[in-house]
């Protein structure tokens, strides 16, 4: 709409909607997220403004803790899984922002495998969790980018502890040369 002056005007009901839709979303893709992660917890802050969703995971799968009987408590400490993942608007095209691995030591990373950036003390670093092209193609972008997430941590995790000689990830490079990766092998996948 237009005020007759050039500005666009928004109508607040399709901001609202907009929110709403949001958030739904992220309730439904967070319930499928805590069925595989059962130490999953969803904050949506009741406030007048809207804001986006914040998630804390434990990233280690219902499997693995149906077999151990482990506890939450049993599963943070050093090699520890825990992630915080800010869940922006738009996730379902630019993906979450995931944080974890706070006990990464980045001097025993090989450069080119390092898949994090940006340390932050509470959180541990943001976590590369995809080419930007990949999240649209995700039925699921929290549950998948916690996925990855798990699979980082774990291979590094294992390389550090010495249980791995060797990091082992499916991984892109940075920046134009991994998405020209991700769209080569995408070609190759047959439909």
């Amino acid at each position: 709409m237009d005020d007759g002056k050039g500005k666009r005007i928004v109508k607040r009901e399709s901001i609202y909607e907009h929110i709403n839709l949001y958030y739904k979303s992220v309730q439904k893709d967070f319930k499928e997220l805590k069925s595989v992660y059962p130490f999953s917890y969803l904050t949506i802050l009741p406030t007048v403004e809207a804001s986006t969703a914040i998630i804390k995971v434990i990233a280690v799968s219902k499997n693995i803790i149906d077999i151990t009987g482990a506890t939450k408590e049993d599963l943070v400490g050093n090699y520890s899984k825990e992630l915080w993942i800010d869940v922006p608007i738009k996730y379902k095209e630019d993906g979450c922002n995931v944080f974890g691995g706070k006990w990464i030591d980045k001097k025993k990373i090989p450069q080119d495998q390092q898949h994090f950036y940006n340390l932050d003390p509470l959180k541990g670093y943001r976590l590369c969790v995809g080419v930007p092209e990949s999240f649209r193609t995700m039925e699921n972008v929290i549950l998948e980018n916690v996925r990855t997430s798990d699979h980082i941590l774990t291979a590094y995790a294992d390389y550090m502890s010495g249980r791995a000689k060797m990091i082992i990830l499916k991984q892109y490079s940075h920046g134009d040369r991994g998405v020209y990766e991700y769209r080569k092998e995408k070609r190759k996948i047959p439909k």
